[in-house]
C-alpha cells in the first residue's frame, strides 16, 4: 500500500545518492543534520543550498523521531536523491497511525496557502494555542527550505515524507 496527501500522482524517486539508516534517537539528529548539510554543500556547490537542506533535514528527524511508534524496534532512514534539476529528502520510519493521519492534514493544510501565508499560520495558531504543539517544521520547510512535501505509507506501517526542492 503506498498512498499520498496529493491529488496529482507520487513524484518518481531521483537517483539516489546518499542513504543513512539509524534507531530513532534524538542524539542522533545533530550528527545526520551535519553530514546531510555537508554533503550538499560538497556534492552541488550552490549557495544556500545546503542550508535549505539543512532546514529540511533538522525538522524531519525531528518529526521522525519524535513520532515514531515508541513499541516498535524500528530504524529511521534518510535519503538524498537528485535528478540534475531538484533535491529530493525523505525520511521513512514507522510512525504511530493516528501521527500519520495528523501529518497528512497538517501537509494538506499548508498547501492552501503560498509557503510564507502558511508560515504566518502557523504562527499565528501557536500563539493562539500555546499548550498545542506547535507545528511549525512542515510550515518552516516551505518556506524557509523552499520545499514542498508528500507523505506516503509504505508496507509494514512505515511513513515516508518527502521534501523536493529545486537545486
Amino acid at each position: 500500500m503506498n498512498s499520498t496527501t496529493s491529488s496529482k500522482p507520487p513524484r518518481a524517486p531521483a537517483p539516489l545518492l546518499v542513504s543513512v539508516s539509524f534507531r530513532p534517537v534524538w542524539a542522533y539528529i545533530d550528527g545526520v543534520r551535519e553530514f546531510g548539510r555537508f554533503f550538499c554543500e560538497t556534492t552541488f556547490k550552490q549557495p544556500g543550498l545546503a542550508e535549505r537542506a539543512q532546514v529540511v533535514l533538522q525538522e524531519t528527524l525531528e518529526n521522525a523521531v519524535k513520532y515514531s511508534a515508541p513499541d516498535v524496534d524500528g530504524k529511521l532512514e534518510v535519503e538524498i536523491s537528485s535528478d540534475g534539476s531538484e533535491l529530493q529528502i525523505s525520511t521513512l520510519s514507522h510512525a504511530d497511525p493516528e501521527h500519520l493521519k495528523n501529518l497528512r492534514e497538517e501537509i494538506d493544510n499548508l498547501r492552501r496557502f503560498d509557503p510564507e501565508a502558511a508560515l504566518i499560520a502557523a504562527f499565528a495558531r501557536a500563539a493562539h494555542e500555546p499548550e498545542a504543539p506547535a507545528r511549525l517544521g512542515l510550515a518552516r520547510m516551505r518556506y524557509e527550505g523552499q520545499f514542498e512535501l508528500q507523505v506516503s505509507e509504505e508496507p509494514g506501517g512505515n511513513v515516508r515524507v518527502t521534501a523536493v526542492g529545486k537545486l
